[in-house]
């Protein structure tokens, strides 16, 4: 590599680090949100609790069964491949199987390459043929057994989500690891935030995202207090 396009790199590596650094208050601060309102839950509705079961579903199996890597692996690939036609992008080869997988584009940037990590593709999928299926028949018996389906493909995306961050992956590493997995944590909090205000009254999505608004600035205020003195 040349020295300019060294250079280039670190400066790269530099800033991608430094805005990690900034996001670790919001993660923080998310958190504390999120553990608050979860606090305030009272009583499990029907729904609420099938939603539970769905996640402890998954993790039963998960631990003492199965582990489905390939379906994980393909909806990983496939979150590439609907990101890049997002962004305007083409998409040139598709490989997907239990022992990994690999899309070839003609567009790459951060968003692109950490979708799958923190977008529940499988949930969404759920969610899009519930709704297209309740606008032609009613759905209305079998919601509790959509809500289980919910919880479950939303356990199966993070305890997989995790594993493979574990390992090192080659996207998490081109988008700077500290930042990858700052904003990873975030955005999973917050989808986490977003399905919980739908299924339990004393969560809000509203409030989740003001309150961690405001923490976050009253953590940087401490910070920046800290280092005035």
């Amino acid at each position: 590599m040349r020295p300019a396009g060294r250079f280039l790199s670190g400066v790269k590596f530099w800033v991608k680090f430094l805005i990690g650094c900034s996001l670790l208050p919001v993660a923080f601060a998310a958190s504390i949100v999120l553990y608050s309102q979860l606090g305030s839950i009272q009583t499990l509705s029907k729904n609420q609790f099938y939603f539970l079961f769905g996640i402890g579903t998954y993790l039963i199996v998960h631990l003492l069964f199965y582990q489905p890597f390939s379906i994980y692996i393909f909806g990983h690939e496939l979150t590439h491949v609907l990101c890049t036609w997002i962004c305007g992008g083409k998409v040139k080869s598709f490989r997907a199987s239990s022992r990994g997988g690999r899309v070839t584009t003609t567009k790459s940037n951060f968003f692109i390459n950490l979708a799958p990590y923190f977008f529940p593709i499988y949930t969404a999928f759920l969610s899009c043929g519930y709704f297209a299926i309740s606008l032609f028949s009613d759905l209305s018996k079998h919601t509790h057994h959509f809500i289980f389906l919910i919880g479950l493909s939303w356990s199966f995306h993070i305890v997989l989500t995790i594993h493979f961050i574990k390992m090192r992956q080659p996207d998490i590493l081109k988008a700077g690891t500290l930042f990858s997995i700052a904003l990873i944590y975030i955005l999973n909090v917050t989808i986490l935030a977003l399905i919980l205000s739908l299924l339990f009254p004393e969560v809000t999505f509203g409030d989740f995202f003001r309150s961690s608004y405001w923490q976050t600035v009253k953590i940087y205020t401490s910070i920046f207090a800290k280092f005035s003195l």
